[in-house]
């Protein structure tokens, strides 16, 4: 799993695991906090996801890292419409913690049984496809900066 034709992605999926999380729980906590989903935090956790592939692939970037920042977006994605729904869930029934019912089988059952109707507003779909395109295109954008500022630096250096 480490290496896929040469390139080395176990140190981008952790980086994407990350942001995928963190970017959930920002969703998460943005939604308790005003008890409306915003759809640009779903672009914010592809631009997370995007910049901690890149920053755990050491800037060495090729497809399969775009790759691994497009999936992670929609975990990221997915898990802040869960954690959402199991907090307004926990808000509604008082009597079990919200730590209880994010691991509840369910919960999980139930949300697994709903998904489409998280996704079925035009504008959650538009919010998901600017995450995707956003997670692809950072990962080459900062590859081909990266190589650019090299490039200049290795140009600047003196020849004998």
């Amino acid at each position: 799993m480490e290496e896929k034709q040469g390139v080395k992605i176990g140190m981008p999926i952790i980086g994407g695991l990350i942001a995928a999380i963190l970017g959930g729980v920002v969703w998460a906590a943005v939604a308790a906090m005003t008890e409306y989903e915003v759809g640009l935090i779903a672009i914010l956790v592809g631009v997370l996801c995007g910049y901690a592939v890149v920053l755990f692939s050491n800037k060495q970037i090729a497809t399969v890292h775009k790759i691994i920042a497009v999936v992670f977006s929609l975990i990221g994605i997915l898990l802040g419409k869960y954690l959402t729904v199991v907090y307004f869930t926990a808000q509604l029934y008082t009597d079990m913690s919200m730590m209880n019912l994010v691991f509840n089988g369910e919960m999980i059952s139930a949300f697994a049984e709903t998904f489409t109707e998280y996704f079925s507003e035009p504008i959650d779909l538009l919010f998901v496809v600017l995450a995707i395109v956003s997670a692809w295109q950072i990962p080459g954008r900062m590859a081909k900066t990266s190589m650019a500022s090299e490039a200049s630096t290795s140009d600047q250096t003196p020849r004998a």
